[in-house]
């Protein structure tokens, strides 16, 4: 990976090697994060690397396959939102996905500060194609 690629370019890039990868592109951390990287997603926070790293070990303990699609970012590269969807796969069964966005604050190209936000809802009935089409129709006439 080229250390000149712009920040929210290399959260990407990072991203791409995870699905590809897996385990073997976390030797690019350092590259992507600062070593104080803060974390936060809705079910968990991180204020340490060791904590940071443990979060991606977890993730391909927990599912055979990671993928990312759909990039787009906005911002600068110091403060930018990068937004994809997620899919995932256990052992077995079908592949979730869903919607992600990570509002991210960098320092010197790499990240400091990462916060994800997505739509479990969407992410957990996104296999079933009539659940999360009455889901969406629901939310809709509820929101819209």
């Amino acid at each position: 990976m080229s250390n000149n690629l712009p920040s929210p370019a290399r959260l990407q890039w990072f991203y791409e090697e995870l699905a590809a990868r897996r385990e073997g592109a976390l030797e690019h951390i350092p590259q992507v994060f600062t070593e104080d990287v803060k974390f936060r997603d809705p079910f968990r926070e991180t204020t340490t690397m060791a904590e940071f790293i443990r979060l991606f070990h977890r993730l391909f303990e927990q599912y055979r396959h990671v993928a990312f699609s759909g990039f787009e970012h906005t911002g600068t590269d110091e403060a930018y939102t990068l937004t994809y969807a997620m899919h995932l796969r256990m052992a077995v069964g079908p592949t979730f996905v869903t919607p992600m966005a990570s509002v991210c604050r960098a320092r010197d190209g790499r990240v400091h500060d990462l916060h994800d936000y997505f739509d479990f809802p969407t992410g957990l009935v996104s296999p079933v194609g009539l659940v999360h089409r009455l889901y969406r129709g629901v939310v809709r006439a509820v929101f819209l």
